[in-house]
Parts: C-alpha cells; sequence; structure tokens
C-alpha cells in the first residue's frame, strides 16, 4: 500500500493540472519523504484508514489536491481554516467554499511547486508573518486578492498548513465576480457531476454544442461571402468558391471555437492544453495554404492572358516552396508558444537543413538553374536553338532539365544547372535571317562586272522579302584570274523553311544573270578552254579529236 500510494502522490504533483514548472531534484525527494516518512511528521491525522501530512505548505496541497479530485469534500475540507470568519461566509457549506476556490483559483493561477515551501516553518524572509505564506493570487476588479497558507494549531498540541482563514473569508466575493453566471449555474445543476482536464460539466456541454454550432456558422459565414464576392462564373471565380467553401471554412470554425471558449471562463490549465493544441495554428496553416493557391491560380491566368505562358511553370515550384516556408514558420510559433526550447529545436533544423542541402545538392542546383531559366529567359519552349553539339526545338523547361528535340526526332535531356551555365543559341529569336554568298567569276571586262552589280542589286531590292537596309554586294577580292563578288543580305522572317523558299529565288536569280552576262563561274577544279592556233579551216575541236586517236596497225 505503500508504494501504492507513493506513485499516487508522485503521479498528482507532477500531472500537469497541479504544476507547470520542473521540480528540483531535491524537491522531488522531499516528496517523496512525506510517505515514507509518515511517522516523523509534526501531525498526522486519520481520514478513512489514510493518513493525510500537512506538515508543509506543499505536503497539505498535494492532499488537498488528491481529496477535490475524488471529491472527498470531507476530507478536503480539513484544509480550510475555518477559524475567525464572518458569519456569512462561516454559515455556508463546506463543499461549495471548496468549488469556488478551486474554480475561482484555477482560472487564473497553475501551481509551480518550486515556489511552494516543503519546510515544515514554510519559507522565511518572505515579508510575512512566520505562520503564513503566500501560495498564489487571484486578481478582481478590486485588484490582486492573494490566496495564502498558514500554520495553525491542530487542537492536540502540534500546528498543520491550512489554506487561511482570510483567504477563505474572500471565497465568497471573488466568487460573486469570477464564478458563474445564472444560467451556467442551472447547466451545471442539471448535468452529471464531471470534470475533464480541468474542465466542469457544463463548459464540456458547451464546447460539443460550439463544435456543433461552430461548424454551422461557418458554413453560413462562407456561404455569404461566397454570394457577395463570386457575381459571374470562370475559371478563377470557380477558385474562389473552392477557397471560401474549403479553406475559409476550417478557418472561421477554428476562429469561432477560439472566441467561444474564451467566453467560458475556462481554468489556466485548461487554456494552456487548448493553445498549446495547436488547433488555431492548424486553421491558419489551412488558410494561409487556400491563399497560396488561389494567388497561384490568379497569377496563372494573368500571365496566361498577358502571353507569358512561359512563366506559369515557375509558380509551381515558387508556390510549392513558399507552402514549406509558411509551415515551418507556423510550427515554429506554434513550438515556441507550446514551451519548447526553441535554441534546441533551431539548432536540430539548421543540423537537418544542412543534411538535406548536402544530399539535394545536385537537385537544388537544377532547380536554382529552373529559376535562372525562367527569369532570364535565355530559350522557352518551342523556341529553336543550339547548345554545344545539340540542336533542336525545346520541348519542355522542367525543375531538373530542359527537353530538347532535336532535328533526328530523338529526345535530349539536359540538367538544367549546364544548360543555365554554358552558351545557348537561341534560331528563334532571329529578327532576320541572314543570306549570305560569295561569288567567284570569271574576270570580264569593267561593262560588263558593272552591269552584272547592277542587276544583282535590282533584284535584291525588287525581292519583297529582303530587307533593303541590310543588302550589300560588292566586288571584294581579285585573286589569279577570277574576281570575287561578295553578296550580303537579311531575309525578313523566322521561319527558316521561308528563308530557304527565297534563298531559292535569289540563288536561280543570281545564275540567271551570271548566264546572261556570259561570264563563267570560277572555284576549284580544271577548266579546259580552247583556242584556234593558225589559220586551219578545220574545227579545233575536231583536230585534237584526231590527235587522240590511236594510229591502226
Amino acid at each position: 500500500m505503500k508504494t501504492l500510494r507513493k506513485c499516487l502522490l508522485m503521479f498528482l504533483v507532477l500531472s500537469p493540472a497541479v504544476v507547470m514548472a520542473q521540480a528540483t531534484p531535491q524537491k522531488d525527494a522531499n516528496i517523496r519523504n512525506i510517505l515514507e516518512n509518515e511517522e516523523s511528521s509534526d501531525i498526522v491525522i486519520q481520514q478513512k484508514g489514510d493518513k493525510l501530512d500537512m506538515s508543509t505548505p506543499l505536503s497539505s496541497l498535494v492532499f488537498l489536491k488528491k481529496a477535490l479530485d475524488e471529491e472527498d469534500f470531507a476530507v478536503a475540507g480539513t484544509f480550510l481554516d475555518m477559524r475567525y470568519l464572518p458569519p456569512e461566509v462561516a454559515e455556508l457549506d463546506t463543499r461549495d467554499l471548496l468549488l469556488q476556490l478551486r474554480y475561482v483559483w484555477g482560472r487564473q493561477e497553475i501551481l509551480d511547486i518550486n515556489t511552494i515551501s516543503d519546510n515544515v516553518e514554510g519559507h522565511r524572509g518572505d515579508g510575512l508573518p512566520d505562520y503564513r505564506d503566500q501560495i498564489g493570487t487571484i486578481e478582481t476588479s478590486d485588484g490582486a486578492v492573494p490566496v495564502y497558507m498558514q500554520r495553525v494549531p491542530d487542537g492536540k498540541g502540534g500546528r498543520v498548513w491550512k489554506i487561511s482563514n482570510a483567504t477563505v473569508a474572500n471565497i465568497p466575493e471573488m466568487w460573486e465576480e469570477l464564478g458563474y453566471s445564472a444560467g451556467t449555474q442551472y447547466l451545471a445543476d442539471i448535468l452529471p457531476s464531471f470534470r475533464i482536464m480541468a474542465l466542469e460539466n457544463w463548459q464540456v456541454a458547451i464546447i460539443l454544442a460550439m463544435f456543433v454550432f461552430g461548424w454551422l456558422g461557418a458554413t453560413l459565414l462562407s456561404l455569404g461571402l461566397e454570394k457577395l464576392l463570386v457575381r459571374r462564373s470562370g475559371p478563377f471565380m470557380d477558385a474562389i468558391s473552392r477557397f471560401l467553401r474549403l479553406q475559409f471554412r476550417i478557418f472561421s470554425f477554428f476562429m469561432i471555437l477560439r472566441l467561444g471558449v474564451a467566453e467560458l471562463g475556462l481554468s489556466r490549465y485548461s487554456m494552456v492544453v487548448l493553445q498549446s493544441s495547436g488547433l488555431i495554428y492548424i486553421g491558419i496553416m489551412v488558410l494561409l495554404m487556400g491563399l497560396i493557391n488561389l494567388t497561384k491560380g490568379y497569377q496563372t491566368r494573368r500571365l496566361t492572358d498577358a502571353g507569358n505562358e512561359h512563366y506559369v511553370a515557375l509558380l509551381k515550384p515558387l508556390s510549392t516552396v513558399t507552402k514549406i516556408v509558411v509551415v515551418i514558420i507556423i510550427g515554429l510559433i506554434w513550438a515556441k508558444n507550446a514551451g519548447y526550447d526553441m535554441s534546441t529545436v533551431l539548432a536540430g533544423l539548421g543540423v537537418g537543413s544542412l543534411a538535406v542541402a548536402l544530399a539535394a545538392q545536385k537537385t537544388l542546383e537544377n532547380i536554382i538553374g529552373a529559376i535562372t531559366i525562367y527569369s532570364a529567359r535565355p530559350i522557352k519552349p518551342g523556341d529553336f536553338c543550339r547548345f554545344g553539339t545539340t540542336v533542336g526545338t525545346v520541348e519542355e523547361i522542367g525543375l531538373r532539365s530542359t527537353m530538347i528535340r532535336t532535328l533526328n526526332r530523338t529526345l535530349v535531356s539536359i540538367p538544367n544547372a549546364v544548360f543555365a551555365a554554358d552558351e545557348v543559341e537561341n534560331f528563334s529569336e532571329r529578327d532576320r535571317i541572314r543570306y549570305f554568298r560569295y561569288l567567284r567569276l570569271e574576270i570580264a571586262d569593267i561593262d560588263t562586272l558593272n552591269r552584272l552589280l547592277e542587276q544583282l542589286r535590282d533584284t535584291f531590292h525588287n525581292t519583297e522579302s529582303v530587307r533593303a537596309d541590310t543588302i550589300s554586294i560588292r566586288l571584294d577580292e581579285i585573286i589569279d584570274n577570277t574576281v570575287h563578288i561578295r553578296v550580303d543580305a537579311g531575309i525578313a522572317t523566322q521561319d527558316y523553311q521561308e528563308f530557304l523558299k527565297v534563298a531559292e529565288q535569289l540563288n536561280l536569280a543570281i545564275i540567271g544573270l551570271v548566264a546572261t552576262s556570259n561570264i563563267r563561274f570560277s572555284g576549284p577544279g580544271q577548266l579546259l578552254h580552247l583556242t584556234h592556233a593558225g589559220d586551219d579551216d578545220k574545227d579545233p575541236v575536231e583536230k585534237v579529236m584526231q590527235q587522240a586517236e590511236p594510229e591502226p596497225n
């Protein structure tokens, strides 16, 4: 039985309903001694076969709490100093005084056992009489009302610690201001008597009702806003409707619960438990996730209408990163308010982030490369480009790699980090395509060459697709017995097939002009040129053929 009582005592003392701060090792040892050294206590009161240690303020509070939890008000009443009370207070039922004190004190105070003395003589040097210790305060409209324990005679020659009669005398006044209203009292009376996590029976009933009516209120609020804001159909309006019906409704539900709970007069412990549960943070997180999705949808529509579809693919990773950051920030705020050591949490996050960053280095490089490609815009899907020896059309720019469809219809995947760091030639961004030729012609007389140059210039100027400000046709060089004519012009098109069509027309025109000018093209190879060698009337070609025939045997 002693071991069982000791375990029960330790559980009661370290229960969240009693304490919030951690006990020191010395104080833990003293608490254990309350039962281990029961016979050495100044006074032991026998009640229902169990021994109550009232020798120190701490031991009295421990056993008072135990009696209240068991609703043994006869035992709990022995911890109140009922001497020298005003007649109107002395006439009150001890049970009512205990319940009233527990409620009003629980609304504002959470015991920290480190502040409660475990010495027989209580605290010394606190400015109070040696027989009195202050264990807390209750705030009222008239100011703070201290809660005292004092060491009083037990009627058997010893002294015990009880709730001071000065505090007991103030209970009715504090209850009148901080206690139940008439409706609350009625509800508490008709419901079965129970307590859950320091919640009274009527508080539990109201909270359960708030879940039902809170969701109904959130539904009506979201539907009202939807009717007010959504006046027409469309993709973005549909997104607003989904946001109001889901994320905004959930957020409103949690806010209604929070506002309703704040008016219930919950105990300080119950408020701490509810605030540490993270429900309000979940509601805020759901709302922010919905707003991020709504913003992403709006930006997608705006970019599409502006013709910047290539930016749409960048919105997904940006929204994902934003969501992760929001979740981390909300989680850190919740952890801080829940009492966790943030330095330890941040240190753990720092080490974990470093490990993740090292493991995902290449992935992060490719993601940053994708952001660089989208922001600098050297290419976009559909562009015809050259990267190194790869020539083709850009099909997709993903988070990891860029896909290029080559001229051979193969698909090449290039990591974004490599693509963003190397040289890229984008043929689709040309405002025109260059037509450049070197014409090698035999040397002719000056008039013929001048006439050919003028005809070439006129041909290029009269071709509709050739930009006049880019035409440059000049006799560039004279090498041996050839002249080099440099032909340079810009074809006003971005379509390579259209360029080939115009280039074909220009090539045929050049060949025709050279032919009509009786000038021959020259270039690598041998040219056999025959002339008359004398006055013979025979055709020189026949003479050559006769000489080439072998003599008959």
